[in-house]
């Protein structure tokens, strides 16, 4: 349900800051930028000019000197005329602008007000939106160019043109249901090459939500090993701080240690564990069980193998799926035998480094980052979230109950209704077709002022 009230929130960081503003939309913004700015030069507002001037609080009294810009709708973000109060960015006088304004009428915004505004008003559609907040909380430079390709539109033009598809094909079934008593033959075989055409592009598109809940999330990256190999030292030297303790006695790591970091644009969150061993008394234990847990649900696990220690007791840690050996502390002699390497290296990816002169970093960065390689290999616009992603497993599995449909010589009307199926779930996507429950869903993910 879209409210037609004036809503009015901070746009900038919590925090202390140089600049911060507070934007106010909806159709009582001209009147607020009438009694909350003072301007230097009086006069009518001219739509998208910067003022310099005072902003006022309820009783008239100069809280700042900062600057002000009325946006007329339509040509705003939101659609609705739109002020922007640009004061210091002390969140003391945040707060006061923004009790001003509400004591004149405004209200306070809800997360993602403003956003869903804009889509209500046909600014933005429902794919552009979530890229909206996508790029706001984007870790990495490839997570910002992923979001910015979505918010220009490239995921919903790839949609628009898969719907175009469909509804070409839906017309030939509702065309032979009105010609079915006529001699025109409908070409079954060349709607269902069309429909399977679809299908797999629709396929591709949503596999590509594993490289956008990475980009997301974060490739988690398990750090195991027996204890004293050099977990810990590999941890902070992948994260260029002290950011876990490190001694010479073993067992020092009980918890698991969590902290992100960028590798090329990748993000990856790296998780240091507990040695694994016979635990010495019951808190190693738990954080023993925890390392195991921590490991069975990573993207990656880097083993880290010392090759100052003999590999007898260090080889069952190989035994997991795929696994990264990480071969540690190479600026020291290494005590295993050319056949004992030779083993390890034609059996698993290795990777030889120092943690602590460091050597070899790069290199294991780039073993890190390759796993997650292979979700960059085609040119398709990214899935961002998992509505996204559902909706369009549903397309897929309506496509092939068309096909199939196809192939058993089943009605027109019956097969139309799958395509059909197909169509809305697409337009689910971009907000075409869509709920008020799935709106509030996908906006109250937005940080306020947004």
């Amino acid at each position: 349900m879209y409210e037609t009230d004036t809503i009015v929130a901070v746009a900038t960081p919590p925090g202390p800051g140089g600049i911060g503003v507070v934007r106010v939309s909806g159709p009582a913004a001209q009147r607020l930028a009438d009694e909350s700015f003072l301007r230097r030069r009086p006069g009518a507002w001219e739509s998208h000019r910067l003022y310099h001037g005072r902003i006022l609080d309820a009783a008239g009294a100069a809280l700042d000197d900062g600057l002000a810009v009325l946006m007329r709708a339509p040509r705003s973000y939101t659609g609705e005329d739109v002020l922007e109060l640009h004061c210091h960015g002390s969140p003391v006088l945040l707060r006061q602008v923004m009790h001003a304004l509400v004591q004149r009428g405004a209200r306070s915004a809800r997360a993602g007000e403003f956003t869903k505004r804009a889509f209500l008003n046909g600014k933005l559609d429902l794919a552009q939106a979530e890229a909206v907040a996508e790029l706001v909380r984007a870790g990495t430079s490839d997570g910002a160019n992923v979001a910015a390709d979505q918010l220009f539109g490239r995921l919903s033009g790839e949609l628009a043109a898969l719907r175009e598809q469909l509804i070409r094909i839906k017309g030939r079934l509702e065309a032979s249901i009105d010609l079915y008593d006529s001699d025109v033959v409908i070409d079954t075989a060349g709607l269902v090459n069309e429909v399977e055409n679809v299908a797999a592009s629709v396929t591709a598109l949503h596999r590509t939500y594993a490289r956008g809940r990475l980009l997301r999330d974060g490739l988690r990256v398990a750090i195991i090993g027996r204890p004293n190999v050099g977990k810990s030292s590999l941890l902070n030297a992948l994260l260029g701080a002290e950011r876990a303790i490190v001694t010479a006695a073993p067992g020092t790591t009980r918890d698991v240690v969590e902290d992100c970091v960028d590798f090329d644009g990748v993000p990856v969150v790296l998780l240091d564990t507990a040695g694994l061993r016979d635990a010495a008394d019951e808190a190693e234990r738990i954080g023993i069980d925890r390392a195991q847990r921590v490991a069975a649900g990573a993207d990656v696990v880097l083993v880290v193998l010392d090759t100052a220690h003999p590999l007898a007791s260090q080889r069952a840690l190989l035994e997991r799926e795929a696994p990264i050996a990480v071969l540690n502390k190479i600026d020291l002699p290494c005590v295993w035998s050319d056949a004992e390497m030779a083993d390890v290296t034609r059996a698993h990816e290795t990777v030889r480094i120092s943690a602590t002169v460091p050597l070899g970093l790069e290199t294991l960065r780039r073993a890190v980052t390759e796993r997650a390689g292979a979700q960059w290999t085609d040119n398709l616009p990214t899935l961002t979230s998992a509505r996204q992603h559902d909706a369009l497993v549903q397309v897929e599995a309506d496509l092939n109950r068309a096909r199939a449909a196809l192939h058993d010589g089943l009605p027109s009307d019956l097969i139309a209704v799958d395509v059909q199926a197909a169509l809305d779930h697409i337009a689910a996507v971009t907000g075409l077709v869509t709920s008020e429950d799935v709106l509030d869903a996908v906006f109250r993910e937005f940080c306020i002022g947004k």
